[in-house]
Parts: C-alpha cells; sequence; structure tokens
C-alpha cells in the first residue's frame, strides 16, 4: 500500500518543480495548477510536498518564509531543462514575438520559464549561426503603418480574465462619435487584431442577437461579473466575425472588371485575388483582370490605394462610386 502513495509524491514532486519559475507562487497557486493538470490531490498534501522539496531539490525551488503566506520558487541561478534542442528554441522565441499580444496573462506565466529555457539554450549553443538566425529573419506589414493604438492598464487583463472564465463584464466605454464614457454590460466573444487595432468581439446585454467589435483602446474600465456566464463562451469566434471583418468574408459578392497599368498590376499574376481570377494583357500594354470578389469598403479601399494606376471597368455601380469621388478630390485640389 505504501509504494502507490510513494510513487504519487515523486510524481506530483516532479510535477511541481516544472512549474515553479523566477514568479513567486504559494502553496495555493500551485496546487490549483496541480489539479487543473489532472492531479487531484488536496491543498494540505501540496503544503506537505512543499515543505520536502526545498531541502531535496534546492538547486531547483527555494521558500520565501518571510512572505505570508510562504512562497516558492526557483533559484536566482536555477534553469529548468526541457531537452530543447536549438532549432526549437529559435521557433519559440519567434512564435512568442508574434502571438505574445494574443495570449492570456495565465499562459504567459506558465510560458515564461519555457521562454528563459531557450534563451539560455540559444546562447549556449556552439553554433554562431544558429545564435544569430532570429537576427536574420523579419515579418514587415505591408503598406503605411499607424502607430499601435494604446490600451489602458488592466483592460487587456481582465478582457482575459473574463475570456478565460467565460464570464460577462461590466464597462466604462466610449463610442467614437462620444466624448464621454458611459456604463455597459458586454458578453465577451474573442479578441482580434486587426492591423494597429486590437478588438474585442461581443454583444451588449440587451441585445443578444447583435455581435459588434469594440476597439480596446476606448475601455476605460473593465470589471467581470462572476455570477453572470458569458452566452458567448462556447462560440468560436471565427464563426462570429465573418460578417465584420475581412476582405474574403462576410460580404455579397460583386463581379469586378479591373484595368491596371503593368507596373501596379504584375503582383496579381504571382497573389491572385482568388483562385478563378481571370488575368490577361491587353494590347494597348494593361493590365486587365477579372474575378468575382466580396463587395464592400474593404474592396474600395483596396483599389483606391493604387491610384490612377487601376481603372475601374465593371461593375458600373463601382465605377460611378469612384467617379463621384474623384471629382469631389479634384474639387479640393483645385483650391490654393
Amino acid at each position: 500500500m505504501t509504494r502507490p502513495k510513494h510513487t504519487e509524491a515523486i510524481r506530483r514532486g516532479f510535477k511541481i518543480l516544472t512549474m515553479v519559475s523566477r514568479a513567486p507562487l504559494s502553496s495555493r497557486d500551485i496546487h490549483s495548477r496541480i489539479n487543473d493538470s489532472g492531479i487531484d490531490v488536496s491543498q494540505r498534501t501540496i503544503e506537505r510536498d512543499l515543505k520536502e522539496l526545498p531541502d531535496i531539490f534546492p538547486q531547483m525551488i527555494e521558500v520565501d518564509d518571510k512572505s505570508k503566506p510562504y512562497t516558492y520558487r526557483q533559484p536566482k541561478n536555477a534553469r529548468k531543462y526541457s531537452g530543447m534542442s536549438p532549432e526549437e528554441a529559435i521557433c519559440l522565441e519567434l512564435a512568442f514575438t508574434y502571438l505574445n499580444p494574443l495570449l492570456p496573462n495565465t499562459s504567459l506565466n506558465d510560458i515564461r520559464p519555457y521562454l528563459k529555457e531557450a534563451e539560455a539554450v540559444l546562447n549556449e549553443s556552439a553554433s554562431t549561426k544558429m545564435k544569430r538566425w532570429k537576427d536574420k529573419v523579419q515579418t514587415v506589414n505591408e503598406g503605411f503603418q499607424l502607430k499601435q493604438a494604446k490600451i489602458k492598464d488592466g483592460i487587456l487583463e481582465n478582457i482575459h480574465k473574463a475570456l478565460w472564465e467565460g464570464r460577462t463584464i461590466t464597462t466604462k466605454y466610449r463610442g467614437a462619435k462620444s466624448s464621454i464614457a458611459k456604463d455597459y454590460v458586454l458578453h465577451p466573444a474573442g479578441i482580434v487584431n486587426r492591423g494597429r487595432i486590437c478588438y474585442l468581439i461581443c454583444s451588449f446585454d440587451d441585445d443578444a442577437k447583435k455581435v459588434t467589435y469594440l476597439p480596446l483602446h476606448r475601455f476605460y474600465s473593465v470589471g467581470l461579473i462572476y455570477e453572470q456566464q458569458s452566452r458567448h463562451h462556447n462560440e468560436k469566434v471565427a464563426n462570429l466575425t465573418k460578417n465584420l471583418f475581412g476582405f474574403n468574408v462576410g460580404r455579397e459578392k460583386i463581379k469586378i472588371k479591373l484595368k491596371f497599368s503593368m507596373d501596379a498590376g504584375r503582383h496579381l499574376y504571382e497573389t491572385p485575388l482568388s483562385n478563378k481570377q481571370k488575368i490577361h494583357q491587353s494590347k494597348d500594354g494593361y493590365i486587365i483582370v477579372e474575378d468575382t470578389v466580396p463587395g464592400g469598403g474593404e474592396l474600395s479601399w483596396w483599389i483606391r490605394a493604387f491610384g490612377d494606376s487601376v481603372e475601374i471597368l465593371k461593375p458600373q455601380s463601382l465605377r460611378d462610386e469612384f467617379k463621384k469621388m474623384s471629382i469631389r478630390m479634384a474639387k479640393l485640389y483645385e483650391k490654393n
């Protein structure tokens, strides 16, 4: 009877050692993480384990007995060993660079020890080429870029927590056309990063049918309503954004025919609008493109970026829209 208990104690001990990092954790924190990992034990049992582990593995875990309650963390010079290869370390560092804004703090706290491990693996790698690889790759956004919208302290953290727990939130939010922030109860569904702005996909408490998107930089406060579950807690955010975002989703499709200058349209041979795009060069040296694409503002913005290097041949409604806009622009520039 004693052998299974001893085996379980060893299993728990090694599990605890993989959880501790430089960030201090209380026995309650560790107990919660142990239970989340599928090991069902009491907090008292975890406290007994924590009483012994610093003496058995002083190089891997230490106790701060001056804090109330006691906290546990890795010693300053400790380093977990995960068997991570240099290639895996590079992948982890690069992935974290781009995923960091999307991850909740609970996940970030769990990942940070592995990021330290990745950094140590690369620093200790014998290959200079391997160390420098992350400095040799970069993702550059296309076109003119605005500065990132600034989100007030605590807003993103609390929204992450609400999404993680599947709860509704109370907020103070200021609409785009308002100078005053108002109180709302929202049902969060997810977060979307689009360009330089981060949006909360949600619905208002008094309107279950309408899903909308609200820029996080217009939130002034966010609080969780633990007693009320979000109506979207089991929904995929991608299913809710089909009619909100994107060039290729949620819009009525229209047939377009565009006439590009050679320089402006050449890229469409390599990066077509769709798999069904038709493209050819006219006798007078222009590139003619035909396709069926989602209409709406995204299409207009895309065409507008080419200025006088593109002419809309079809549909007539879109051609008329751009003709009126061109007349208005011409009048603006007639002024001295």
